[in-house]
């Protein structure tokens, strides 16, 4: 038994149960705060550090990101009228994967979009990547039923390009996989069209990846919007319309250019024949080059239309007067070949001078002028004229063309030369330069189809100043050339097509041999201007298989001319 002493020590060395349940709860206090605060730190890191991480995570729970086109600048004419983005349509975006291919839903799809059921099947809703459909027919309960599919959304998008397919070729067209930039302004500028913002658009769905009906839309946006920037080109719509619609009345196949002869400034730009800017797929395996810009990408033998580099070189050399003349039997014999003139089958032009051959385009007088200029002489005035070379228009595709070699001019190659045959190659949009030069009074303003770059709000960006003049012709040639192309408007090759009765114009006709489709066919040309007092507009034409230019492009020249002369009146009242 313990003494009451001994007790007593036990009691004092050992703690009361207050003291060890006070550590206990202090202890316990402390594990408990520690846990808080890892809690609350871990709380601030995912609501501070990784907010936008979770938030795009959960976000794409209920969210279906939809494409709706591509983001990119616009293309304006002259006046501003777009170009491109000119109107929105409904489309229906089909996720293939989501997307359950029964007959009753095919069917309602088909009736929406006119695309047949087979093709839907067994074409179009395949693989994982999304099909966006127009909406043809606007059934809202046949729309209800399609947003009730699993994997069907209605969205309105902007159309980037008309269905016309106006001014196609310049305006070319975009792959709207990675929105890269192919072929015209769409690649040549694909850097400043292209927007540098990027987002989302999602549809708010449920489990079954079916949109709920009323949440509609959101956007989600992923990084700062930049300035988007768009393009302001020279054409002018009006005209282009005018162009197109006058071509395709007469044509299947060739090219239009209109240049405004102050400026340089392309005006209109015609190719045929023309493609679908949404399927360019269905031109990639065809013979026709619809995807070719015939306007700066085809080299043409230039026929007769050459003849007025013969004649620059001709007169800028003091070589001939246009009263000087020669003899036109119908034929010329040069070497081992002879060249027919169209008077042959009656027995030639006999004598002749220098204005009336070049207004009835005789072969037989250019021939033998050519010999007196000399090939160096006509090829240097070529390349003086911008042939052989790119005019530096804003697209990519152009071509330089083609002129003869030196060995080709020494022999029989003169013949040819002179009257625009052999190895010569032409763009028209290098003819239609030419001719506005020689409007000009041997002034060259160069070639350009931009004006400036702007943003949303008009403000000009960039401001693409037109090149400076360059004098390339004396005035006292381009005077006389003018001459001679009124001459051939008034009593030459193009005087039956009445012109004058519509028009004040100058011109020059050409009929080019060439080898199309692995046949001898012939290419109809007119290069003209008007009025002929203070000229305005340069119009080259080229109807390829036409036959002779003045009796098949000279007439749409009239048209176009005459229809360009009504606007301007119209737009002065």
């Amino acid at each position: 038994m313990r003494t009451r002493l001994e007790r007593k020590k036990i009691e004092k060395s050992s703690p009361s149960i207050i003291d060890v349940n006070r550590k206990r709860l202090f202890s316990l206090g402390i594990i408990f705060t520690l846990i808080l605060g890892m809690l609350i730190s871990r709380l601030a890191y995912i609501q501070l550090l990784k907010r936008e991480d979770y938030y795009h995570k959960a976000t794409n729970q209920w969210f279906k990101e939809i494409p709706i086109g591509v983001a990119r600048g616009k293309i304006f004419d002259r006046n501003l009228k777009p170009l491109t983005n000119q109107q929105k349509n409904q489309y229906l975006v089909i996720f293939p994967e989501l997307f359950q291919k029964t007959d009753e839903n095919l069917e309602i799809i088909a009736k929406l979009t006119g695309v047949k059921n087979y093709i839907l099947r067994y074409e179009k809703i395949l693989g994982s990547r999304p099909v966006q459909l127009k909406v043809v027919h606007q059934d809202q309960t046949l729309i209800k039923e399609a947003v009730g599919m699993r994997g069907v959304y209605p969205v309105e998008s902007e159309d980037r390009y008309n269905e016309s397919g106006l001014a196609s070729h310049l305006i070319g067209y975009i792959n709207k996989i990675d929105n890269t930039g192919h072929q015209g302004l769409e690649k040549a500028f694909d850097e400043v069209l292209k927007e540098k913002q990027t987002f989302r658009i999602g549809a708010i769905v449920d489990a079954q990846k079916r949109m709920i009906p009323g949440l509609g839309y959101k956007v989600i946006q992923e990084s700062r919007p930049e300035e988007r920037k768009n393009i302001v080109t020279t054409l002018d719509m009006n005209i282009q319309q005018i162009v197109e619609e006058e071509f395709d009345r007469s044509h299947e196949k060739g090219s239009v250019v209109v240049l405004d002869i102050r400026h340089g400034e392309v005006i209109a730009m015609v190719s045929r024949p023309n493609y679908d800017q949404d399927d360019v797929a269905a031109s990639l395996n065809s013979n026709n080059l619809e995807l070719f810009n015939r306007a700066i990408q085809t080299p043409y033998p230039p026929g007769s239309v050459f003849k007025i580099v013969v004649s620059a070189a001709a007169l800028e050399n003091k070589l001939v007067s246009l009263d000087d003349t020669y003899f036109c039997s119908g034929a010329e014999e040069i070497g081992d070949i002879i060249i027919r003139c169209s008077s042959y089958e009656r027995g030639g032009h006999g004598l002749i001078n220098f204005a009336d051959a070049f207004s009835l385009s005789c072969n037989s007088y250019f021939i033998q002028l050519g010999k007196l200029v000399g090939g160096k002489e006509i090829l240097s005035m070529a390349e003086k004229l911008g042939l052989g070379r790119k005019t530096g228009i804003e697209l990519t595709e152009e071509v330089p063309g083609t002129l003869a070699e030196d060995d080709y001019i020494k022999g029989a190659g003169i013949g040819n030369i002179s009257i625009g045959q052999g190895t010569l190659g032409v763009t028209p949009l290098q003819i239609a330069r030419l001719t506005a030069i020689i409007a000009n009074d041997g002034m060259d303003p160069g070639v350009r189809l931009i004006r400036n770059i702007i943003d949303d709000q008009g403000n000009i960006l960039e401001d693409h100043n037109q090149n400076t003049p360059q004098r390339l012709l004396s005035q006292e040639t381009a005077k006389q050339l003018q001459h001679m192309m009124e001459k051939v408007v008034s009593e030459g090759t193009a005087r039956n097509q009445d012109l004058t009765g519509f028009i004040d114009a100058a011109g020059k006709t050409g009929s080019a041999e060439a080898v199309s489709d692995r046949r001898n066919t012939v290419h109809a040309w007119f290069t003209g201007y008007f009025p002929t007092k203070n000229p305005r507009y340069a119009i080259t034409i080229i109807a390829e298989d036409g036959g002779s230019g003045g009796r098949v492009a000279a007439p749409t020249f009239r048209n176009i001319a005459a229809r360009i002369q009504a606007l301007e009146n119209e737009r002065k009242e």
